[in-house]
């Protein structure tokens, strides 16, 4: 069944009448909830980049429930790093974490106990005497948001970093209560899509002109307070190669990755990878990544001793040092893997469209003008990828110099630091006229009424169960037959 905007529409327009009268009647409990499913919809389906009146009463009903917080005295030498997502392996936050570290800083790093790698990361970290963690148990989320206040009150930091996810509705609530003299950072990584958190920031570091462009001409916001810094991929090499489901020594392989939702919406990616396989029998393809879809699946139909589908793997720098090249997803390009692919010296092939910016490469390289890996038709690509397989000296001239279009470690924090002490980058934004919509608009394609059904069961808001008993049953029946097969 085909996800009707319409049914959006109507599922948002009903939802923030409840969400109002939840604030009405000061019920915060509630009115939390619906923020946080709210905001989970306008991401999930990216009809929206923004939307102030989430943003007022996210602010207004964390105000009415904890108060005003300000910071007179903070400690100049210490950062709170607030980080919703407690990912080891994936993520800016060890960058940031180990660039500060560095010069000195004594970081707080706040995780919440039901993250996915929570215990990792802190046995990662235990020798680093200047890093140490607090851990925000698994309590009732209002409880949650005043245990976070009080953490940050307690540590009184001149600096704070927000990572956070799009629907943070509590974290952000709780540290939009905070200012005096403290400086809230958010790190910007989901520049592409909606999220929650103007109304808890000073300052927004983003990592390319695009971002600054979303953030000035759709979220509104002043341009005094973007800073821009590019960030890097933090290096997995001391995990080992840990070979595939093939012999590597005989035959080669080229890789990819990410969700899979970024190969939906037309046959473009698919039919890549048939040409790749067809024309070259001797090749392997492998796809890293968290699930699976029709595509992927009829890839494997096709090529089930030649297509392979593997998790993410901690080994990601030795995967791309072994592959012949990498390909990008599209329509929805990865940008963070095209990274990691360039920082290893492995080609990073990409199908792009002209019209749709943010999916493009060149948006978030050092030196744009530089780039010769992205492509705007199949033909174009197919001719390159023919000119990297027959031509071996092509190939390792293509190699060479990627890994001049990443930051490196050292400028990163050497620009970090310029962002605490004078609150600017040597990389200056350059605002344009940007258009989102051709962006959205793949969204839209993809849209379904089972993702529809999803964004509501995985919210376990029991008021939204309330409005949707069929769904709710529907999916509570589907998720048994899964786990009985």
């Amino acid at each position: 069944m085909k996800f009707s905007y319409g049914l959006y529409k109507k599922e948002f327009k009903d939802r923030m009448c409840e969400l109002e009268k939840s604030f009405q009647k000061e019920d915060v409990l509630k009115t939390i909830c619906y923020l946080k499913y709210l905001s989970n919809f306008c991401y999930s389906i990216n009809s929206k980049l923004s939307d102030d009146r989430l943003e007022q009463i996210t602010k207004e009903i964390s105000l009415k429930y904890l108060g005003h917080t300000v910071i007179e005295n903070p400690h100049k030498d210490k950062i709170v790093f607030y980080d919703n997502f407690g990912l080891a392996n994936r993520g800016l936050a060890n960058i940031y974490v180990k660039a500060l570290d560095k010069m000195g800083y004594k970081i707080v790093w706040i995780l919440y106990a039901y993250s996915p790698d929570v215990d990792e990361i802190q046995k990662m970290y235990k020798d680093k005497e200047n890093i140490s963690f607090r851990i925000i148990p698994q309590i009732p989320i209002l409880e949650r948001m005043k245990m976070l206040r009080d953490m940050i009150k307690e540590i009184s930091p001149h600096n704070l970093f927000v990572y956070t996810q799009p629907n943070d509705a509590d974290g952000i609530g709780a540290i939009s209560t905070i200012d005096g003299n403290i400086s809230r950072y958010l790190i910007d990584l989901t520049d592409h899509a909606f999220w929650l958190g103007k109304c808890a920031i000073d300052w927004i570091i983003g990592f390319r002109n695009y971002g600054y462009n979303v953030a000035v001409q759709y979220r509104k916001i002043s341009p005094e307070k973007i800073i821009i810094l590019p960030y890097y991929p933090d290096s997995r090499s001391e995990h080992p190669f840990e070979g595939m489901p093939f012999d590597t020594s005989q035959h080669e392989f080229i890789f990819s990755g990410g969700s899979p939702y970024k190969i939906e919406g037309n046959n473009a990616y698919k039919e890549i990878v048939q040409y790749i396989l067809r024309q070259y029998t001797s090749m392997r393809f492998v796809y890293a990544g968290k699930g699976t879809n029709q595509i992927l699946e009829e890839l494997k139909e096709e090529f089930p001793d030649r297509f392979f589908k593997i998790e993410e793997r901690k080994d990601l720098d030795a995967i791309l040092q072994h592959a012949k090249f990498y390909l990008s997803t599209y329509p929805i390009g990865g940008g963070l893997m095209v990274q990691y692919a360039l920082q290893n010296e492995c080609i990073a092939l990409s199908l792009c469209d002209k019209d749709c910016v943010i999916t493009d490469p060149k948006s978030f390289m050092l030196y744009p003008e530089k780039v010769n890996f992205v492509y705007y038709n199949q033909s174009d690509l197919y001719a390159e990828i023919d000119h990297l397989m027959c031509d071996e000296k092509y190939y390792l001239n293509c190699k060479s110099g990627s890994k001049q279009q990443v930051i490196s470690e050292d400028i990163f924090l050497e620009q970090l630091e310029n962002i605490l002490n004078k609150k600017k980058t040597i990389y200056s934004p350059i605002l344009q006229q940007i258009k989102m919509e051709p962006f959205m608009e793949i969204y839209k394609k993809n849209a379904t009424y089972e993702q529809y059904c999803k964004i509501i069961f995985e919210s376990r808001n029991k008021w939204i169960y309330k409005k949707h008993p069929f769904i709710v049953r529907k999916m509570k029946k589907a998720l048994q037959t899964k786990e009985t097969n």
